[in-house]
């Protein structure tokens, strides 16, 4: 929960020596015919999983436009190089699961919409979606999961000293039920609902609405915070969450999905805090858990998807002695793989905004502007869960 374009990576894997030139042309090729189409393939629901045999290199990109959250060029490295970064916000998994989508529909999608979606939609909309029926009939506890994920967010008590649920103080999600629950009501493009820099360009919005909410309350329309859980209602925060939803439903200029979202996931624990009580225990997931999870992230790269995984912010930064954070769960996305040696490396893509500079030593020479360069022993003493859409 931590506070380039694949043309230019595969040509920068050539000047490398990862990749030969036949293979880039190839690479190349599919970019080109991925630009043109939505890849229509649904993946099989129960796939035999198993680990690239040779660490095959993969170059993946998240589509990436320029726009309001985007033009603070003075800035350096100027944000138009790196990811999406969640600024002061702890929705690192709504960032990922943004670009895991954004990847899979071939335009970049609004991480702010994730988030709203993730907390207030409706989940009974799910069954009335045709592409889904299937998917929720193979996966019967999907409203329990669902409620779980909600029930599990907690409150920022920056500006909150009450914990009230207001939607910029709720953090923590997960990526699958994210997901999911995107399929409701179309998708919104980050140039809509800028998302750069977490809740920064719409602050004035949600100031306002702050204000509407505490001295003059406007009627709400309960219906539209109907389908969340009691977790996330309050009499003092719901006017200010109905205002947030009809201001993003004002600013989206929402299309249908060409494609119906399906999230697999597979995690050895619930978070990165139990992932750590485990090793701490003596009871750390095997390795055959992990390589689980290695195996899915190959098969979901091997296939044409973006998956995304979780694990520990301080595998890339030290923590700060003064950090009350022990864990610093964070979620990314996984967009590339390589063989460097006789190790396999996994290019993990960062959005927390910070510069490679401040990384930890190791990981700021394999990082650029955001996306690192990860060795597989590395990953695996902080993996606990991967997601991604068949």
């Amino acid at each position: 929960m931590r506070p380039g374009r694949i043309g230019g990576a595969i040509r920068a894997a050539v000047r490398s020596g990862v990749l030969s030139c036949a293979l880039a042309g190839v690479l190349l090729s599919s970019v080109t015919a991925a630009r043109a189409q939505v890849d229509p393939r649904i993946l099989p629901l129960h796939p035999a999983y198993a680990r690239n045999p040779t660490c095959a290199p993969v170059a993946a990109t998240i589509p990436f436009d320029v726009h309001e959250g985007t033009r603070d060029v003075a800035l350096s490295p100027s944000p138009r190089e790196m990811p999406l970064n969640q600024g002061e916000s702890a929705i690192c998994f709504a960032y990922a699961t943004a670009d895991m989508i954004s990847h899979r529909l071939g335009r970049q999608i609004s991480p702010l919409d994730v988030a709203t979606k993730t907390y207030f939609a409706d989940p009974e909309r799910l069954t009335a979606i045709p592409a889904l029926r299937a998917h929720l009939k193979a996966h019967p506890n999907w409203r329990a999961d669902i409620a779980w994920s909600r029930n599990a967010a907690e409150m920022s008590n920056i500006g909150n000293p009450k914990l009230l649920p207001y939607f910029d103080k709720i953090e923590g999600g997960e990526e699958d039920t994210a997901a999911l629950l995107y399929n409701i009501g179309g998708l919104c493009e980050d140039r809509d609902l800028p998302s750069n820099d977490g809740y920064r360009y719409a602050d004035r919005t949600l100031r306002a609405l702050r204000y509407r909410s505490r001295l003059a309350p406007r009627p709400l329309c309960f219906r539209s915070l109907a389908g969340t859980v009691p977790h996330l209602r309050d009499s003092r925060t719901d006017t200010f969450n109905a205002g947030w939803i009809a201001h993003v439903e004002a600013r989206c200029r929402r299309v249908p999905l060409p494609v119906p979202l399906l999230p697999v996931s597979y995690r050895v624990a619930a978070n990165q805090a139990e992932f750590a009580a485990l090793r701490e225990a003596g009871r750390p997931p095997g390795r055959r858990a992990v390589a689980r999870i290695l195996a899915m992230i190959d098969y979901a790269l091997d296939h044409g998807r973006v998956p995304t995984i979780g694990y520990s912010w301080y595998l890339l930064e030290d923590r700060d002695p003064k950090d009350p954070d022990l864990h610093a769960d964070h979620a990314s996305p996984v967009i590339g793989r390589r063989k460097v040696g006789g190790s396999c490396q996994y290019r993990v893509q960062d959005n927390t905004g910070e510069y490679c500079a401040r990384m930890r030593e190791g990981m700021r020479e394999a990082c650029d502007n955001g996306r690192v360069w990860v060795d597989e022993e590395a990953l695996r003493r902080t993996l606990y869960s991967v997601t991604y859409l068949r």
